[in-house]
Protein backbone atom coordinates (compact mmCIF):
# COMPACT_ATOMS: atom_id res chain seq x y z
CA UNK A 1 0.00 0.00 0.00
CA UNK A 2 1.55 3.11 -1.27
CA UNK A 3 0.47 6.97 -2.02
CA UNK A 4 2.31 8.41 -4.58
CA UNK A 5 3.05 12.01 -6.36
CA UNK A 6 0.27 13.83 -7.27
CA UNK A 7 -0.94 12.27 -10.25
CA UNK A 8 0.65 13.32 -13.84
CA UNK A 9 3.51 14.70 -12.64
CA UNK A 10 5.33 12.50 -13.88
CA UNK A 11 4.90 13.76 -16.93
CA UNK A 12 7.38 16.85 -16.44
CA UNK A 13 9.86 14.13 -16.08
CA UNK A 14 9.32 12.29 -19.46
CA UNK A 15 12.06 10.94 -21.02
CA UNK A 16 12.53 8.26 -24.21
CA UNK A 17 14.38 6.03 -21.61
CA UNK A 18 11.48 5.45 -19.99
CA UNK A 19 11.19 2.02 -19.22
CA UNK A 20 9.41 -0.08 -16.49
CA UNK A 21 10.72 -1.26 -13.25
CA UNK A 22 9.46 -4.30 -11.63
CA UNK A 23 6.73 -4.43 -9.13
CA UNK A 24 6.62 -8.30 -7.07
CA UNK A 25 3.47 -7.27 -5.24
CA UNK A 26 1.13 -10.47 -5.89
CA UNK A 27 -2.35 -9.56 -3.83
CA UNK A 28 -1.66 -6.30 -2.58
CA UNK A 29 -3.40 -2.78 -2.48
CA UNK A 30 -2.69 0.78 -3.82
CA UNK A 31 -4.10 3.59 -2.44
CA UNK A 32 -5.02 7.01 -3.67
CA UNK A 33 -7.45 9.98 -2.29
CA UNK A 34 -10.37 8.09 -3.92
CA UNK A 35 -10.35 4.56 -3.07
CA UNK A 36 -7.88 1.80 -2.31
CA UNK A 37 -7.30 -0.93 -5.15
CA UNK A 38 -6.35 -4.44 -5.30
CA UNK A 39 -3.72 -5.44 -7.42
CA UNK A 40 -3.86 -9.00 -8.90
CA UNK A 41 -0.35 -10.41 -10.53
CA UNK A 42 -1.29 -13.05 -12.67
CA UNK A 43 -4.36 -15.55 -13.55
CA UNK A 44 -3.36 -18.13 -11.00
CA UNK A 45 -3.68 -15.69 -8.30
CA UNK A 46 -7.06 -15.13 -8.92
CA UNK A 47 -9.53 -16.74 -5.95
CA UNK A 48 -13.49 -17.12 -6.04
CA UNK A 49 -14.16 -13.77 -4.83
CA UNK A 50 -12.60 -12.17 -7.86
CA UNK A 51 -15.51 -13.53 -10.25
CA UNK A 52 -17.95 -11.40 -11.11
CA UNK A 53 -17.11 -8.13 -12.21
CA UNK A 54 -17.52 -5.48 -14.87
CA UNK A 55 -14.07 -5.35 -16.84
CA UNK A 56 -12.20 -3.34 -19.38
CA UNK A 57 -8.78 -4.53 -21.26
CA UNK A 58 -5.70 -2.28 -22.24
CA UNK A 59 -2.43 -0.57 -21.93
CA UNK A 60 -4.10 2.00 -20.06
CA UNK A 61 -0.57 3.82 -20.65
CA UNK A 62 -0.49 7.64 -18.94
CA UNK A 63 -4.58 6.67 -18.24
CA UNK A 64 -4.95 9.51 -20.32
CA UNK A 65 -8.73 11.31 -21.50
CA UNK A 66 -9.47 8.41 -23.88
CA UNK A 67 -8.81 6.38 -20.95
CA UNK A 68 -10.44 8.08 -18.61
CA UNK A 69 -14.05 8.04 -20.69
CA UNK A 70 -13.73 3.98 -20.81
CA UNK A 71 -13.46 3.90 -17.04
CA UNK A 72 -15.85 6.59 -16.04
CA UNK A 73 -18.64 3.83 -18.38
CA UNK A 74 -17.18 1.13 -15.98
CA UNK A 75 -17.92 2.53 -12.93
CA UNK A 76 -21.37 3.62 -14.06
CA UNK A 77 -21.97 -0.27 -15.06
CA UNK A 78 -20.58 -1.76 -11.70
CA UNK A 79 -22.36 0.46 -10.01
CA UNK A 80 -25.66 -0.74 -11.99
CA UNK A 81 -24.51 -4.59 -11.87
CA UNK A 82 -23.51 -3.75 -7.81
CA UNK A 83 -20.34 -5.79 -8.79
CA UNK A 84 -17.16 -4.22 -8.70
CA UNK A 85 -14.70 -2.54 -11.44
CA UNK A 86 -11.64 -4.52 -13.20
CA UNK A 87 -9.21 -3.54 -15.33
CA UNK A 88 -6.88 -5.99 -17.19
CA UNK A 89 -3.20 -5.10 -18.06
CA UNK A 90 -0.16 -6.76 -19.49
CA UNK A 91 3.31 -6.51 -18.12
CA UNK A 92 5.31 -6.01 -20.15
CA UNK A 93 3.33 -3.93 -22.85
CA UNK A 94 3.11 -6.36 -26.13
CA UNK A 95 4.68 -3.94 -28.15
CA UNK A 96 7.64 -4.34 -25.64
CA UNK A 97 7.78 -7.66 -25.46
CA UNK A 98 7.49 -8.18 -29.34
CA UNK A 99 9.75 -5.38 -30.13
CA UNK A 100 11.87 -4.35 -26.95
CA UNK A 101 14.15 -1.91 -28.98
CA UNK A 102 11.62 0.28 -30.71
CA UNK A 103 8.70 -0.12 -28.49
CA UNK A 104 7.89 3.70 -27.57
CA UNK A 105 8.73 4.95 -24.71
CA UNK A 106 6.18 4.98 -21.41
CA UNK A 107 3.97 7.72 -20.02
CA UNK A 108 4.23 6.15 -17.25
CA UNK A 109 5.61 2.90 -15.09
CA UNK A 110 3.78 0.47 -13.08
CA UNK A 111 3.45 2.29 -10.27
CA UNK A 112 2.81 5.38 -11.62
CA UNK A 113 -0.35 3.45 -14.01
CA UNK A 114 -1.46 1.88 -10.93
CA UNK A 115 -2.04 5.02 -9.06
CA UNK A 116 -3.48 6.86 -11.43
CA UNK A 117 -6.21 3.54 -12.33
CA UNK A 118 -6.60 3.98 -8.36
CA UNK A 119 -7.51 7.49 -8.66
CA UNK A 120 -10.24 6.63 -11.32
CA UNK A 121 -11.93 4.57 -8.59
CA UNK A 122 -11.19 1.39 -9.96
CA UNK A 123 -11.93 -1.46 -7.68
CA UNK A 124 -9.28 -4.09 -8.99
CA UNK A 125 -7.06 -4.47 -11.70
CA UNK A 126 -5.33 -7.60 -13.07
CA UNK A 127 -2.03 -7.57 -14.17
CA UNK A 128 -1.20 -10.25 -16.76
CA UNK A 129 2.30 -11.64 -17.62
CA UNK A 130 2.79 -10.87 -21.44
CA UNK A 131 5.00 -13.64 -22.42
CA UNK A 132 5.05 -16.96 -25.21
CA UNK A 133 2.22 -18.91 -23.58
CA UNK A 134 0.14 -15.47 -23.31
CA UNK A 135 0.82 -14.11 -27.22
CA UNK A 136 -0.40 -17.89 -28.43
CA UNK A 137 -3.62 -17.88 -26.65
CA UNK A 138 -6.31 -17.59 -29.01
CA UNK A 139 -8.78 -14.91 -29.04
CA UNK A 140 -11.18 -17.55 -28.15
CA UNK A 141 -9.10 -19.36 -25.22
CA UNK A 142 -8.45 -16.07 -23.99
CA UNK A 143 -12.15 -15.37 -23.30
CA UNK A 144 -12.63 -18.75 -21.87
CA UNK A 145 -9.83 -18.53 -19.79
CA UNK A 146 -9.49 -14.73 -18.70
CA UNK A 147 -13.39 -13.51 -18.80
CA UNK A 148 -15.20 -16.33 -17.88
CA UNK A 149 -13.48 -18.59 -16.05
CA UNK A 150 -11.08 -16.15 -14.34
CA UNK A 151 -13.05 -13.40 -13.96
CA UNK A 152 -16.62 -14.49 -14.62
CA UNK A 153 -17.05 -11.25 -16.73
CA UNK A 154 -20.49 -9.50 -16.71
CA UNK A 155 -20.00 -6.87 -18.94
CA UNK A 156 -16.50 -5.69 -21.10
CA UNK A 157 -16.24 -2.13 -21.89
CA UNK A 158 -14.02 -1.60 -24.65
CA UNK A 159 -11.76 0.93 -27.10
CA UNK A 160 -13.41 1.06 -30.70
CA UNK A 161 -10.35 -0.19 -31.91
CA UNK A 162 -9.76 -2.90 -29.55
CA UNK A 163 -7.73 -6.41 -30.78
CA UNK A 164 -6.59 -9.53 -28.83
CA UNK A 165 -5.84 -12.93 -29.02
CA UNK A 166 -2.99 -14.72 -31.76
CA UNK A 167 -2.74 -12.63 -34.76
CA UNK A 168 -4.78 -9.94 -32.84
CA UNK A 169 -8.07 -11.83 -34.72
CA UNK A 170 -10.34 -10.75 -31.54
CA UNK A 171 -12.07 -7.77 -32.53
CA UNK A 172 -15.20 -5.66 -30.71
CA UNK A 173 -17.62 -7.87 -33.41
CA UNK A 174 -15.90 -11.09 -31.83
CA UNK A 175 -16.61 -10.30 -28.21
CA UNK A 176 -20.32 -9.49 -29.10
CA UNK A 177 -20.55 -13.05 -30.27
CA UNK A 178 -18.88 -14.16 -27.33
CA UNK A 179 -21.07 -12.61 -25.45
CA UNK A 180 -24.51 -13.80 -26.57
CA UNK A 181 -22.66 -17.24 -25.97
CA UNK A 182 -21.31 -16.85 -22.41
CA UNK A 183 -23.76 -14.41 -21.02
CA UNK A 184 -21.79 -11.04 -21.04
CA UNK A 185 -22.54 -7.92 -22.57
CA UNK A 186 -20.24 -5.68 -24.62
CA UNK A 187 -19.66 -1.42 -25.51
CA UNK A 188 -17.66 0.20 -27.15
CA UNK A 189 -16.18 3.61 -26.12
CA UNK A 190 -17.07 6.54 -27.45
CA UNK A 191 -13.77 8.46 -29.17
CA UNK A 192 -12.48 11.67 -27.17
CA UNK A 193 -11.27 14.28 -29.33
CA UNK A 194 -9.25 17.64 -28.15
CA UNK A 195 -9.21 20.05 -31.34
CA UNK A 196 -10.41 17.66 -33.43
CA UNK A 197 -7.52 15.59 -32.85
CA UNK A 198 -8.25 11.49 -31.58
CA UNK A 199 -6.89 11.75 -27.69
CA UNK A 200 -4.37 8.57 -28.05
CA UNK A 201 -0.98 7.33 -25.71
CA UNK A 202 0.68 8.17 -29.24
CA UNK A 203 -0.43 11.38 -29.93
CA UNK A 204 0.91 12.30 -25.80
CA UNK A 205 3.69 11.26 -26.93
CA UNK A 206 4.03 13.13 -30.09
CA UNK A 207 2.81 16.11 -27.87
CA UNK A 208 5.64 15.72 -25.43
CA UNK A 209 8.34 14.61 -28.24
CA UNK A 210 7.21 18.35 -29.63
CA UNK A 211 7.34 19.98 -26.31
CA UNK A 212 3.68 20.73 -26.49
CA UNK A 213 3.09 19.99 -22.94
CA UNK A 214 -0.10 22.40 -23.01
CA UNK A 215 -1.59 19.75 -25.56
CA UNK A 216 -0.18 16.86 -23.35
CA UNK A 217 -1.60 18.38 -20.15
CA UNK A 218 -5.21 18.61 -21.89
CA UNK A 219 -4.88 14.72 -23.06
CA UNK A 220 -4.11 13.65 -19.71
Amino acid sequence: MFSGATPRTFIRSWCVACRPRPCVVIIGHFMSKKCVMQLVRGLHNLRPEHRGCVATIGNFDGVHRGHQAILARLRERAVELGVPSCVVIFEPQPREFFAPETAPARLARLRDKLELLSAEGVDRVLCLSFNQRLCKLSAASFVETVLIDGLGVQHLEVGDDFRFGFDRVGDFDFLQQAGTTYGFTVEAAQTVEIDGIRVSSTKVRKALAASDFALAERML
